[in-house]
């Protein structure tokens, strides 16, 4: 079951700047935005900051406001745990996970962003994707039917594979 938050105006207007200045900082230090699809890297940009911020006020956690070169970094941190949340504009979309052989974040969280209303769609540990291999280059795809519900994430103190 999902969870919806809507973004109030003053945290829409917060995303802009964000966007604003983050894509200006990446594309200046040469950081190509590692959009899927077809969508311009603005909106690619909007739709990843909108989930962030959408994670952050479900979690109860502060924001990520970070303006500096970020490149493949977690998004949030939530009761110790690294969060790296994964926007789409597709309500039937699934996780995709890039190929990587470090991990990145302990959970990664999947949100639809319909402009100010977003879905938290499910969430699962980073252990349950398959190892990654350093020669692997195509994302793996974590089909919605296999997320955890959100609110199963509000539950759990802690997972025995992660110190937390």
């Amino acid at each position: 079951m999902s969870e919806t938050v809507v973004l109030s105006e003053a945290e829409v207007f917060l995303a802009g700047s964000l966007i604003t200045l983050r894509q200006s900082i990446n594309r200046q230090a040469g950081i190509v935005n590692q959009k899927a699809g077809k969508q311009d890297p603005i909106t690619t940009e909007q739709v990843g900051v909108y989930g962030e911020l959408a994670f952050a006020k479900w979690a109860n956690v502060y924001p990520d406001l970070t303006t500096h070169l970020r490149k493949g970094s977690a998004d949030a941190r939530f009761r110790g745990w690294t969060v790296d949340v994964k926007a789409i504009r597709n309500p039937a979309g699934d996780l995709w996970v890039d190929a990587r052989p470090d991990k990145l974040a302990d959970l990664y969280v999947l949100v639809n962003v319909n402009y100010a209303t977003c879905d938290l769609l499910g969430w699962c540990w980073s252990g349950e994707i398959p190892n990654r291999t350093a020669d692997q280059q195509a994302p793996y795809r974590v089909s919605q039917q296999y997320l955890d519900d959100m609110r199963y994430l509000l539950e759990i103190e802690t997972h025995p594979d992660i110190a937390g």
